[in-house]
């Protein structure tokens, strides 16, 4: 049964295959987590995400560092992982499966000491279970004891150094703390230093997508480590540099230069979608955003000359081959699918426009870091680059075509112009992006669009709407007693760490509003670290409740700095040594 899913996974993936009838969308909706409880008698039983779910948010306290199960035999097994290979735990404290970095198969475990503990006191499934976030262990309560789970030549993270050098403390908010807590712990057992693998949308805890790799990397996951973890931010571009050379062949086949990355992509980094997500472009551009965030948050050099300038130069030669230009000059990108996939194949998607253009841009600031010559055209283009607007509405349209009010997204599009790509409109605007766009919205798309919602309202200083929002990046996601996240409301396919990335960043750029800024750009906040050339700034906006907000060990320009935020939304920044 398993293998036959992880076959269905593969030819038709859940996250990525477009919802073409909107009646479907509306029936897949209906078994959707409702958080009130049914009335006795009147409904059936509810279905395992459900019981997960509300195991989550029936917990009457939220420990920050202790997770624990009530016994029985639970629904969402437990992952640990040391960043190489990782381990999924029943509830007997028996390790049932194994994956391994760029295998991603399921491998047969022989029994070691603690599942023999386990077996021999009574039956799976009846045991109590502690998971330490501080220390990494899980413990299983047998009727002769605890039993500590010890597996041969897995050595768990340095989890008490991992948590000294780098921390996000919540005062005010014992359930986002430990949500906050769990997020980091899973994400960061999902790489290690030097790896070259990158991270799949499940982590290591399972071979849906077949551990392919995806925009979850780049945009939701990478951004997420990049501020206190760059060591292990970097496998996402370790993995892309070593298949530039198949991405110049990409771009060759379809008639264009430079580079073009593949949507879905697996060891070869050839294109393994099915056809028509092969249109989804953006993500070449998604590429070459992280490129260049590594370099503006590292200050390394050595890295842009060696890997972040070949990726940048090859895809902006993209981009430059890819746009068609209009009579009145303007540069249009025609024919991709969008990140609201549901729109099927449009022009000028407002999101793989604006991610162009910040890929030309990039190129452009890189060759000058380096002391290079940019092509001009890449400036040029970039300029002319179009974001249609939508007239009617006084806001930046998502694609060409009629936007109307029967328009419904299946996530965040337009939106991204805000956050992550950081291009500024008036707050007028803003907000009515915002309004127009988080109510065309399905309400049962993928986590990652409350976030980028959160965010946004964060910078209009709408605090209980970024609050609502944060709570909708997690709330119907999580699954007891492991704070699981789940990739869809309604499924237990669980351990999504592209949603877990993107909760994390409504902390990181919305509450702490953390924003790096390159010479000549302005904006509000202030100016914690940098030069003349790259700034770390902060623009913090605690929302209601939050008493105080510690950023601890954000890593910038070679400097560790613990930021610390009060109510009243003053930033204060410690020095650390590395």
């Amino acid at each position: 049964m398993q293998e036959s899913c992880l076959l269905a996974a593969y030819f038709t993936p859940m996250e990525y295959r477009p919802i073409v009838f909107a009646v479907a969308a509306a029936l897949l909706a209906g078994g959707c987590h409702d958080a009130s409880s049914p009335a006795p008698g009147n409904s059936p039983p509810p279905s395992a995400a459900e019981a997960a779910n509300q195991q989550f948010l029936n917990r009457g306290t939220y420990d920050p560092w202790i997770l624990k199960s009530p016994g029985g035999s639970g629904v969402a097994p437990l992952y640990l992982s040391d960043g190489r290979k990782a381990y999924l735990v029943d509830s007997g404290g028996k390790p049932n499966q194994k994956f391994v970095a760029g295998g991603y198969v399921n491998n047969a475990l022989q029994g070691g000491a603690p599942e023999k503990e386990a077996a021999a006191q009574g039956q799976a499934g009846s045991f109590v279970q502690t998971l330490n976030l501080r220390t990494g262990a899980l413990t299983t309560q047998t009727p002769s004891g605890a039993v500590t789970l010890s597996l041969p030549g897995f050595q768990p993270r340095d989890w008490a150094g991992v948590w000294d050098q780098s921390d996000i403390a919540i005062d005010g908010d014992p359930e986002a703390q430990q949500v906050v807590h769990s997020n980091l712990f899973y994400l960061l057992s999902s790489t290690y230093p030097g790896s070259d693998h990158s991270i799949p949308p499940m982590g290591l805890s399972s071979s849906v997508y077949q551990g392919h790799i995806f925009w979850d990397a780049e945009i939701w996951m990478f951004p997420a480590l990049i501020a206190q973890h760059p060591d292990l931010a970097k496998s996402v571009i370790n993995y892309r540099f070593a298949r530039l050379e198949q991405a110049r062949k990409n771009a060759a086949h379809h008639k264009f230069a430079g580079a073009e990355y593949p949507w879905e992509s697996a060891v070869s980094g050839e294109e393994v979608a099915p056809e028509e997500f092969s249109h989804e472009r953006h993500i070449t551009a998604d590429v070459a955003y992280a490129a260049w965030q590594y370099y503006l948050w590292t200050g390394d050099k050595n890295y842009l000359r060696e890997e972040g300038w070949p990726i940048l130069q090859a895809t902006a030669q993209y981009w430059a081959s890819r746009v068609t230009k209009d009579g009145d000059g303007s540069y249009h990108i025609r024919q991709v699918m969008p990140p609201d996939e549901t729109a099927g194949v449009v022009d000028d998607d407002a999101y793989t426009n604006g991610a162009a253009r910040y890929n030309l841009n990039a190129a452009t600031a890189a060759a000058g870091a380096l002391g290079l010559s940019a092509d001009p055209k890449w400036a040029d283009i970039a300029d002319a680059l179009i974001t249609l607007s939508d007239a009617d509405r006084g806001i930046p349209a998502e694609h060409a075509g009629d936007i109307t009010d029967r328009f419904s997204a299946k996530q965040a599009d337009t939106l991204l112009l805000v956050h992550p790509l950081n291009e500024k409109f008036d707050a007028a605007t803003t907000g009515k992006m915002l309004d127009f766009y988080a109510t065309h919205t399905i309400k049962t798309g993928p986590a990652m669009t409350s976030c980028i919602h959160s965010i946004v309202a964060s910078e209009l200083d709408r605090g209980s709407e970024a609050l609502e929002y944060f709570r909708e990046s997690y709330r119907p996601f999580m699954r007891g007693p492991w704070n699981a996240f789940s990739e869809k409301r309604t499924t237990n396919n669980v351990y999504f760490h592209t949603g877990m990335g993107g909760s994390l960043q409504a902390v990181l750029y919305g509450f702490a509003g953390l924003q790096v800024r390159t010479k000549g750009q302005g904006g509000p906040g202030i100016r914690l670290a940098g030069d003349n050339d790259v700034s770390l700034c902060a623009n913090p906006h605690l929302p209601p409740g939050w008493t105080h907000l510690t950023i601890k060990g954000v890593r910038f320009h070679g400097q560790m700095l613990d930021i610390d935020i009060n109510s009243k939304n003053e930033a204060s920044v410690t020095r650390r040594n590395t």
